[in-house]
């Protein structure tokens, strides 16, 4: 099996879990948040572990010391959490920057495209400038960002964003789907607009396409990852 395809395995596994939740819309249970009830609560503490142990311990003892663990009731954004733990559960080893915020791997894989590194694990592109495939993130900031551009985000450094995990592309219908965490206080599935090509035009605020270019060592040819269908 190749990274690619058990990257897809876990993302879905993960969608499944949470029950195959569809959209960004808040996912209420019992008049709670779907992260805050278990045993989904539980998960997201998983996801957490993957983050590695200094930035986790900080985090605990900043908002959740009393409790003494990070879960889906801590009020803090997990998705990062989720793309590590996925990125982790598949075989990423040191290829991939775990971290609690997205803007570390965005911000390295911008600087990557920059520096012409094009065989790097991440690669951040422009949306246009390569058609995507499964595997590939897609990346946008939020909050208090949300305006910020492909060009300032390497000076910005650390800034609030989300990216989320592509897991099938439709080029007929010209839709691509992606999972992520906390969408939706959930692992939601989402849609995307693409063009006829493949290339990521969607309107909602993303600004960087992520080439996963992470491999096992040897591994056969999977076949054409911008028109395959997981899950």
């Amino acid at each position: 099996m190749s990274f690619l395809h058990s990257l897809l395995a876990m993302a879905n596994a993960e969608w499944n879990f949470f029950g195959n939740d569809i959209g960004r819309k808040d996912k209420i249970l019992n008049g709670k948040n779907k992260e805050a009830v278990e045993p989904y609560s539980s998960r997201v503490a998983d996801y957490w572990l993957s983050i590695g142990a200094s930035e986790y311990k900080k985090l605990v003892s900043k908002y959740a010391k009393s409790k003494g663990r990070l879960d889906g009731t801590t009020k803090l954004a997990w998705s990062a959490a989720f793309v590590s733990y996925c990125m982790q559960q598949a075989g990423a080893g040191n290829k991939f920057p775990y971290s609690s915020g997205h803007a570390t791997w965005i911000v390295q894989s911008i600087n990557n495209r920059k520096n012409n590194k094009l065989k790097a694990s991440l690669v951040g592109y422009k949306l246009g400038e390569e058609v995507l495939r499964v595997g590939d993130l897609i990346g946008r900031p939020r909050g208090a960002d949300a305006k910020l551009s492909y060009e300032q985000a390497p000076a910005k450094g650390w800034f609030t964003s989300h990216t989320d995990i592509v897991v099938e592309i439709d080029k007929t219908r010209k839709k691509a789907f992606v999972i992520g965490g906390n969408v939706g206080q959930s692992v939601s599935k989402s849609e995307v607009s693409i063009d006829g090509d493949g290339h990521l035009n969607d309107a909602e605020g993303w600004f960087v396409h992520i080439r996963n270019n992470i491999e096992f060592p040897n591994v056969a040819d999977v076949g054409d990852p911008t028109t395959a269908q997981v899950g």
